[in-house]
């Protein structure tokens, strides 16, 4: 596991969710809509995610195990980026955004594709290598 580079991914993860997040919280005719700005968050989730545990799996060959601790570490990495930044500056409570249910789908989502991502990546890598 290369922890240096799974850091690195959190820290893009992280920043595409703040560029994402703040340009759907200022669209217009989203604005008072969480739940839709959400659910749209969430499916452009999955491209991002799935796209830079791709980037984390060039470097270390994937694996069931290592899906699982590099969404570990993506999880640790945002929950640290968040309660450093985005709630001291931005919401101003960590209750208030720490107690959204919403957030809780978005852990889970990161989880469960890093997890898809490891599983996946591996069988095609190992399909590639056996040839």
């Amino acid at each position: 596991m290369n922890y240096k580079r799974a850091l690195v991914t959190g820290v893009m993860l992280w920043m595409i969710i703040f560029v994402t997040v703040s340009v759907l919280m200022f669209l217009p005719f989203l604005l008072d809509k969480t739940l839709i700005q959400f659910a749209i968050f969430w499916v452009l989730l999955i491209p991002a995610v799935l796209l830079l545990n791709k980037w984390y799996f060039r470097a270390d060959p994937p694996s069931l195990k290592k899906g699982l601790m590099l969404g570990v570490i993506l999880l640790a990495v945002l929950i640290a980026l968040d309660a450093v930044i985005t709630v001291p500056l931005f919401v101003k409570s960590y209750s208030v955004f720490f107690g959204d249910w919403m957030m809780y789908v978005e852990y889970a989502e990161i989880l469960l594709l890093s997890i898809y991502a490891g599983f996946e990546y591996d069988r095609t890598y190992t399909k590639l290598e056996k040839k």
